[in-house]
């Protein structure tokens, strides 16, 4: 157990700091795009925290209620390095620290211990956004305490975005060794296995979205969901006789919410009413939300154009049969049928940049690429 010594957030001053941190606690010592300045008690709401630089995540979730629950009864353990932040364009910009920030604005507390930080001149990555140097700078800090927060797909979405941020070439295999050299990989991983596929799995990065902006915890969604403002809902008839579900998108269960998303569709047509789903993913990242949802709804066209084509074919196959006798040289074709030509809507609920409001799902846009004449085989 990691030692502490709390003291009540409204007592503390920069003294009682001084007396238990020198600079050699500074978890950003080694870190050769900051240097620390000096403490001092800040008041929260002048400190701006960003968005998860390594997630893309605006709002936090995780350990929040745990280090509520901590600085409800204790206050600050001293031992603990306090919130580093950044002066840039006169923001107080944090540098992580996102879940206590969050805790401590729960519970309505005024002002917290500080460490503020100053940019370093002359070094080869200097020249770098000062918001991308706060996410590698995130990531180091997680890199480096001794605990396993940082993981691997942080350094992917850390090294990406600060390479679209600085137009910075991701495929250079130099540029990306020298960034995750700064974020600290080699004190998280001392094998090489892991190493390697953090560098290929940015070297083959594509179009993925880097950050996840609004809807990124359940609490959120929930929020959303329930506003009698907008047209959703979970499991409810809207004033129109519209019946709306909230539905979720994973990988994981892909194979049977696929089914569960066609079966409202299917009796909504067989009886006749209107249906609007919206889908959210629970993913932590903003390629993780994407990969569930493109894997949901191309599982949709290819269960569907399942259904559809084994009877399709079975049925053109007997009534052609029979009618060849007396019509030899008459063939039915039977309409072809899709997810598209049902009369449901489907949304993505606004998780990404770039989305303000849910978006309606065309999924001529998802191909079935198997066909599935005969062959029924999917992975995942």
């Amino acid at each position: 157990m990691s030692a502490r010594l709390p003291k009540r957030f409204e007592n503390l001053s920069v003294e009682d700091i001084k007396s238990v941190l020198s600079k050699d606690s500074d978890p950003l010592k080694d870190f050769p795009l900051l240097k620390f300045i000096g403490f001092s008690i800040e008041r929260l709401k002048h400190l701006f925290a960003t968005d998860n630089g390594c997630r893309g995540v605006r709002k936090e979730k995780g350990n929040v209620h745990a280090l509520n629950a901590s600085f409800n009864a204790w206050g600050w353990n001293l031992f603990e390095w306090p919130f580093p932040f950044i002066v840039i364009e006169s923001l107080k910009k944090l540098i992580d620290r996102r879940h206590s920030h969050a805790a401590a604005n729960q519970l309505a507390i005024s002002k917290v211990p500080s460490a503020e930080y100053k940019l370093v001149k002359g070094h080869k990555y200097s020249g770098l956004k000062p918001d991308s140097i706060i996410t590698l700078a995130g990531v180091y800090i997680n890199a480096t305490d001794g605990s396993t927060n940082a993981v691997q797909d942080h350094f992917v979405f850390a090294c990406v975005r600060v390479c679209q941020e600085n137009n910075l070439d991701h495929t250079n295999i130099k540029i990306v060794r020298e960034l995750l050299d700064l974020m600290g990989i080699d004190k998280r991983y001392n094998y090489v296995g892991a190493i390697s596929t953090i560098e290929n799995n940015i070297l083959k990065w594509g179009e993925e979205p880097t950050r996840m902006t609004q809807n990124s915890t359940e609490d959120e969604v929930q929020e959303y969901v329930k506003d009698t403002n907008n047209p959703f809902g979970d499991n409810t008839t809207d004033k129109n006789g519209t019946k709306l579900f909230t539905m979720t998108a994973d990988t994981n269960y892909n194979k049977r919410y696929a089914w569960d998303v066609l079966r409202h569709l299917w009796e909504a047509e067989k009886n006749s009413y209107d249906v609007k789903i919206l889908i959210q993913s629970r993913k932590g990242t903003a390629a993780g939300v994407k990969k569930d949802r493109d894997d949901l709804f191309a599982k949709m066209v290819t269960f569907c154009n399942l259904s559809y084509n084994s009877y399709r074919n079975e049925a053109e196959k007997l009534i052609n049969g029979k009618i060849k006798g007396v019509f030899p040289d008459w063939v039915i074709d039977f309409p072809v049928k899709g997810v598209h030509s049902l009369g449901g809507e489907v949304y993505t609920l606004h998780q990404l940049e770039g989305e303000s409001e849910p978006e309606l799902v065309d999924f001529l846009d998802y191909k079935d690429e198997n066909k599935l004449n005969s062959t029924f085989n999917i992975e995942g």
